[in-house]
Protein backbone atom coordinates (compact mmCIF):
# COMPACT_ATOMS: atom_id res chain seq x y z
CA UNK A 1 0.00 0.00 0.00
CA UNK A 2 3.37 2.12 0.83
CA UNK A 3 4.36 1.67 -2.72
CA UNK A 4 1.17 2.30 -4.56
CA UNK A 5 0.66 5.68 -2.84
CA UNK A 6 4.75 6.70 -3.39
CA UNK A 7 3.66 5.81 -7.04
CA UNK A 8 0.49 7.50 -7.19
CA UNK A 9 1.70 10.75 -5.37
CA UNK A 10 5.03 11.07 -8.23
CA UNK A 11 2.68 10.51 -10.90
CA UNK A 12 0.50 13.20 -9.97
CA UNK A 13 3.69 15.49 -9.04
CA UNK A 14 4.98 14.74 -12.53
CA UNK A 15 1.72 15.53 -14.25
CA UNK A 16 1.29 18.98 -12.71
CA UNK A 17 4.93 19.65 -13.71
CA UNK A 18 4.02 19.29 -16.82
CA UNK A 19 0.46 20.95 -16.87
CA UNK A 20 2.56 23.92 -15.87
CA UNK A 21 4.79 24.55 -19.08
CA UNK A 22 4.93 28.30 -19.42
CA UNK A 23 8.00 28.46 -21.77
CA UNK A 24 7.05 31.10 -24.67
CA UNK A 25 6.31 29.90 -27.99
CA UNK A 26 7.14 31.31 -30.98
CA UNK A 27 4.49 30.21 -34.40
CA UNK A 28 5.60 31.23 -37.87
CA UNK A 29 2.85 31.56 -40.39
CA UNK A 30 4.67 32.29 -43.49
CA UNK A 31 6.53 30.09 -46.00
CA UNK A 32 9.80 32.25 -45.47
CA UNK A 33 12.72 31.21 -44.21
CA UNK A 34 12.90 33.21 -41.39
CA UNK A 35 15.81 33.60 -38.42
CA UNK A 36 14.95 34.68 -35.41
CA UNK A 37 17.25 35.92 -33.08
CA UNK A 38 15.93 36.07 -29.23
CA UNK A 39 18.89 37.65 -26.74
CA UNK A 40 21.19 36.39 -29.15
CA UNK A 41 20.11 32.85 -29.37
CA UNK A 42 19.45 32.02 -32.95
CA UNK A 43 15.97 29.62 -33.81
CA UNK A 44 15.37 29.07 -37.67
CA UNK A 45 11.45 28.74 -39.21
CA UNK A 46 12.17 25.36 -40.15
CA UNK A 47 9.26 24.07 -37.89
CA UNK A 48 5.97 25.68 -37.45
CA UNK A 49 6.26 26.26 -33.39
CA UNK A 50 9.12 26.73 -31.43
CA UNK A 51 9.32 26.43 -27.94
CA UNK A 52 12.00 28.24 -25.86
CA UNK A 53 13.46 27.30 -23.03
CA UNK A 54 15.61 28.73 -20.44
CA UNK A 55 14.10 31.86 -20.83
CA UNK A 56 13.78 33.55 -17.30
CA UNK A 57 11.41 36.03 -16.18
CA UNK A 58 12.49 40.17 -17.25
CA UNK A 59 12.76 41.89 -20.48
CA UNK A 60 14.26 40.15 -23.36
CA UNK A 61 14.52 41.38 -27.08
CA UNK A 62 13.33 39.12 -30.33
CA UNK A 63 14.53 40.17 -33.70
CA UNK A 64 13.13 38.65 -37.32
CA UNK A 65 15.66 38.22 -40.20
CA UNK A 66 14.70 37.14 -43.47
CA UNK A 67 16.99 34.33 -45.07
CA UNK A 68 17.49 34.88 -48.65
CA UNK A 69 20.10 32.33 -50.64
CA UNK A 70 22.12 34.06 -53.52
CA UNK A 71 24.26 31.70 -55.11
CA UNK A 72 26.51 30.58 -52.05
CA UNK A 73 25.87 33.12 -50.13
CA UNK A 74 23.03 33.82 -47.27
CA UNK A 75 22.05 37.17 -46.78
CA UNK A 76 20.04 38.34 -43.64
CA UNK A 77 17.72 41.80 -43.86
CA UNK A 78 16.17 42.72 -40.28
CA UNK A 79 12.57 42.53 -41.00
CA UNK A 80 11.90 43.44 -37.54
CA UNK A 81 12.78 43.86 -33.98
CA UNK A 82 10.74 44.18 -30.59
CA UNK A 83 11.07 43.48 -27.26
CA UNK A 84 8.77 41.15 -24.46
CA UNK A 85 8.36 40.63 -21.04
CA UNK A 86 8.26 37.26 -19.60
CA UNK A 87 6.32 36.78 -15.69
CA UNK A 88 3.88 34.53 -14.66
CA UNK A 89 1.78 34.07 -17.71
CA UNK A 90 2.02 32.56 -21.01
CA UNK A 91 3.42 34.08 -23.93
CA UNK A 92 2.68 33.36 -27.53
CA UNK A 93 4.80 35.17 -30.41
CA UNK A 94 3.17 34.77 -33.65
CA UNK A 95 5.25 36.04 -36.65
CA UNK A 96 3.32 36.51 -39.85
CA UNK A 97 3.94 35.81 -43.43
CA UNK A 98 5.38 40.15 -43.72
CA UNK A 99 7.62 39.39 -40.84
CA UNK A 100 5.99 41.05 -38.36
CA UNK A 101 5.34 40.42 -34.61
CA UNK A 102 2.50 40.06 -32.69
CA UNK A 103 2.96 39.17 -28.97
CA UNK A 104 0.07 38.33 -26.36
CA UNK A 105 0.09 37.57 -23.01
CA UNK A 106 -2.48 34.66 -22.32
CA UNK A 107 -3.37 34.28 -18.06
CA UNK A 108 -3.07 30.69 -16.81
CA UNK A 109 -6.24 30.32 -17.11
CA UNK A 110 -6.87 30.55 -20.91
CA UNK A 111 -8.30 34.34 -21.04
CA UNK A 112 -6.36 36.74 -22.23
CA UNK A 113 -4.57 40.10 -20.40
CA UNK A 114 -7.50 41.24 -18.12
CA UNK A 115 -6.05 41.09 -15.03
CA UNK A 116 -6.25 45.01 -13.81
CA UNK A 117 -2.92 46.21 -14.51
CA UNK A 118 -2.62 49.58 -14.35
CA UNK A 119 -2.87 50.19 -17.94
CA UNK A 120 -5.89 48.12 -18.57
CA UNK A 121 -9.31 49.42 -18.61
CA UNK A 122 -11.57 47.48 -16.06
CA UNK A 123 -15.32 46.65 -18.24
CA UNK A 124 -16.56 48.07 -14.64
CA UNK A 125 -15.60 51.38 -14.98
CA UNK A 126 -17.12 51.75 -18.46
CA UNK A 127 -20.77 52.03 -16.60
CA UNK A 128 -19.45 54.79 -13.80
CA UNK A 129 -20.86 58.17 -13.81
CA UNK A 130 -18.91 60.46 -12.89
Amino acid sequence: MKRIFTLFTALLLTVALFAADRRPVVTVNSSKNYKIVIDGRSYYSNDRNIRLANLHNGRHTIKVFEMKRMGYNQRERLVAATSFHVNRKNVHINIDRFGNINIREVRNNGRFDNDRDWDDRDYRDDNRRF
